[in-house]
């Protein structure tokens, strides 16, 4: 009975665990699959091309989209909530609603 209860709220957190990872799945498909056609560049591309070591990149996360779990999850609201708040004037960046960061680190291809 006790097991039982405890697993219901569970089952949302599962679903929503389930969906994120498969659609972060289907968009790397996508994109690992996609026709490249000659001297037509994407956004992607120019990203690559422009991009160099130590650039940080300010970008907005669907949070309902991390497929890292519910503590990414409820890490990206929280940001979104502190970092971006537009209500009292007060935020940590001027413009949109990055609350994530990357920094371009070279590696191998």
């Amino acid at each position: 009975q006790l097991s039982f209860s405890a697993l219901i709220p569970a089952i949302p957190i599962l679903y929503w665990s389930h969906n994120a990872k498969q659609e972060r799945a289907e968009r790397y498909h996508e994109v690992s699959t996609r026709l490249r056609i000659p001297s037509v560049e994407t956004i992607d591309d120019l990203m690559v091309e422009k991009c160099q070591p130590g650039d940080v990149i300010l970008f907005d996360r669907r949070c309902e989209s991390c497929a890292s779990g519910p503590a990414a999850a409820l890490g990206c609201l929280l940001g979104k909530t502190f970092l971006c708040d537009e209500e009292d004037g007060t935020r940590s960046v001027e413009k949109g609603s990055y609350e994530h960061c990357g920094i371009v680190v070279p590696g191998l291809s």
